[in-house]
């Protein structure tokens, strides 16, 4: 499998690509709820031994595609993959991320509580 691009320029094809199907066909809703939750999820990945392999396959499995889709004219598959990736990547990803900085920070004044 060919590997990502080490580095993606702002202009890119394919992130021009999709700014534009966002701005005509994605819902402000998921918008809002992508830019609140996308951080959080590259925050956790980026955490990850293996997280080249997982932007990998984001690449691969998810923005190929949907580039692709968008080409083809068949917006609703990529609008259906964008979506059910973002709320399978919260789930995955982001839930058990913001757990284990919520149980840290608990530990972290618990200690601080018990040491005074």
């Amino acid at each position: 499998m060919k590997k990502m691009p080490k580095v993606f320029d702002d202009n890119c094809y394919e992130l021009t690509m999709l700014r534009w199907f966002r701005d005509q066909f994605v819902a402000t809703s998921d918008i809002n709820y992508y830019y609140q939750v996308a951080p959080i999820i590259v925050e956790a990945i980026d955490q990850m031994v293996q997280s080249n392999t997982v932007y990998d396959e984001i690449y691969h499995n998810i923005i190929k595609y949907c580039v692709y889709k968008i080409e083809c004219g068949e917006y609703q598959e990529a609008y259906d993959r964008y979506k059910d990736s973002i709320l399978c990547f919260a789930e995955e990803y982001a839930r058990p991320y913001l757990v284990q900085k919520f149980v840290k920070k608990i530990k972290k004044v618990r200690n601080t509580k018990t040491s005074m």
